[in-house]
């Protein structure tokens, strides 16, 4: 059984992942059963090829982000405000903890800063626009957004940080730096959706897919990293 699960949890993530988008495409309840199966799958496939759970330090605290993005789906699978929040508060946690776990592949170090300090000024100048775009649309949500945004550009800075390591740089710009641009894309639809379209149930499903490629992409990076497996 454990063999079996070495080698399928990633399928088996693929096909939950597709069921929950025709679900939700379908507008089917079936889909707050399907939601909080995909990132324990990944925690799952993590784990069980995992030799040594507790080190490095590094992959135990990716460990806890994806906990706390499993928390985050559970309390968005009902979407309304008080649970938007709470899982806005989660992710934004989640981005934090993905940020350290990423800093401990690659420290931040001065002499090599300058891909760390371009990619958060080019992305610290779209969440200005963004924010100028959605404007009042966002209402009581505009600080918790610009916290929002500004763990998320740590996250994508501290991925792009990594290119400057020679020994994890083809795995970050395989796996990890395209990992968390899909998480932007994923946001900035999720902020459109909410605040400007008024809630498409289509974009929903393009939401859902691109979060469930973006978690994938970083658990394969994470694996490439820690546990050494291609």
């Amino acid at each position: 059984m454990e063999k079996f699960f070495q080698k399928r949890t990633l399928t088996i993530y693929w096909m939950v992942l597709i069921l929950h988008c025709i679900f939700q495409f379908y507008v089917l309840p079936y889909r707050a059963v399907t939601k909080p199966f995909l990132v324990p799958l990944l925690l799952l496939h993590l784990m069980i090829n995992d030799t040594n759970i507790g080190k490095p330090h590094g992959k135990s605290i990716f460990y806890i982000g994806l906990f706390l993005a499993f928390f985050g789906d559970v309390l968005l699978i009902v979407i309304n405000d008080t649970f938007f929040l709470s899982g806005m508060i989660a992710f934004l946690l989640m981005n934090l903890v993905y940020s350290t776990a990423f800093f401990f592949i690659n420290k931040l170090s001065i002499q090599k800063i300058i891909p760390f300090v371009l990619s958060i000024g080019i992305l610290s100048y779209l969440a200005y626009w963004f924010n100028g775009f959605l404007g009042n649309e966002m209402g009581d949500y505009q600080l918790p957004i610009l916290g929002y945004m500004i763990s998320l550009s740590i996250m994508i800075s501290s991925s792009i940080n990594i290119i400057t390591n020679i020994d994890y740089r083809p795995i970050a710009i395989n796996w990890l730096i395209p990992g968390t641009l899909v998480f932007l894309i994923e946001n900035i639809l999720v902020a459109l959706n909410k605040f400007h379209w008024g809630g498409n149930k289509d974009v929903y499903v393009v939401i859902m897919f691109t979060y469930g490629l973006a978690q994938y992409l970083i658990v394969k990076g994470i694996r490439r990293v820690y546990l050494q497996i291609d």
